[in-house]
């Protein structure tokens, strides 16, 4: 039980390139069904998160490794979903743009603070924003998804669906932004603390 968190980590990255396997290959038995793969893979790799922190706190299991790695995990597999939609023409480039560079710097600033000796775990904020990110994720694929499978039953193609995309990618930035503003908080205040 001891590396049962961190082995769940490891196969949360190793999940992501299945995952933009299942994005961008047709497979399944017929032309859409493969968005609904993808957002299976995500929303199972997504459960692994909630899994790992669940049995991390349960048998209090904490290490560096997953302090690191867990929050490192999230990213890539929020930010190749995001990237995914982007390619695909489906989602404004600029709030992928938003999110990343929240995700980007919250990296940075931990890995300056690892070299100061100070580890960071995700707060209450982060982890609510990785849950709507995540949720917001998989309800984008799947508007995708029933789009892609009305167009095969109709012939035309709902024009909402940008919209819709753009609308639930919206509420994860939103999100994404304001626990980056927290944490900033947070970080300024444990250097601060490190200096003294």
């Amino acid at each position: 039980m001891k590396n049962v968190p961190n082995i769940l980590t490891v196969i949360r990255i190793l999940m992501v390139p299945l995952f933009l396997f299942s994005m961008f290959c047709r497979i399944g038995g017929n032309g859409y069904s493969h968005y609904l793969i993808a957002a299976i893979i995500f929303a199972v790799a997504s459960f692994t998160d909630f899994l790992d922190g669940n049995i991390a706190r349960k048998y209090k299991i904490i290490s560096n490794f997953g302090k690191i790695a867990d929050p490192i995990a999230d990213k890539m597999l929020v930010c190749a979903a995001l990237i995914s939609l982007v390619v695909k023409g489906l989602c404004n480039v600029w709030l992928v743009v938003i999110i990343m560079f929240r995700e980007v710097a919250v990296t940075l600033v931990r890995m300056v603070a690892l070299k100061k000796g100070i580890v960071i775990p995700a707060g209450i904020s982060g982890k609510v924003k990785t849950v709507v990110q995540m949720i917001m994720i998989i309800t984008a694929i799947m508007f995708i998804y029933a789009n892609e499978k009305w167009y095969s039953f109709v012939g035309s193609d709902t024009l909402s669906i940008g919209a819709s995309v753009n609308i639930v990618i919206g509420i994860s930035a939103f999100f994404t932004v304001l626990s980056g503003v927290i944490y900033t908080v947070k970080a300024k205040d444990i250097f601060k603390v490190k200096k003294d």
